[in-house]
């Protein structure tokens, strides 16, 4: 792209795996990304399933369900809202389950 080129970007379409996750881990160390790199398979299965291009917001949750699912960016591209998200997941996380509060009532420490 032209833009990229404007700012010395100019990587070639990757043709193997190998290619990709060179490419992806050049881009993270410019970036200096601290998140975890996870590179979709040069036959893009994963972007395809999730619709992932161009830009696109998930939040797994810790059994594996999708709990946020942000628009298309770049304007379905929302930050802010994958934070709140996270930060309801968090807190229902926090909370004692009802099982847990109903057997603590039920059980009661014995003093011993």
């Amino acid at each position: 792209m032209a833009s990229n080129k404007r700012v010395n970007i100019d990587v070639a379409q990757p043709k193997t795996a190998a290619e990709r996750t060179r490419v992806a881990v050049q881009c993270c160390d410019s970036l200096k990304m601290a998140l975890p790199l996870l590179v979709d398979g040069i036959d893009d299965a994963v972007g395809r399933d999730y619709s992932g291009f161009p830009d696109r917001l998930y939040l797994i949750d810790r059994e594996g369900r999708v709990a946020y699912k942000g628009g298309r960016g770049p304007f379905g591209y929302k930050p802010r809202e994958l934070e709140q998200t996270l930060i309801m997941l968090l807190l229902d996380e926090a909370q004692p389950t009802k099982s847990t509060t109903s057997e603590a009532s039920a059980n009661p420490p014995s003093g011993k």
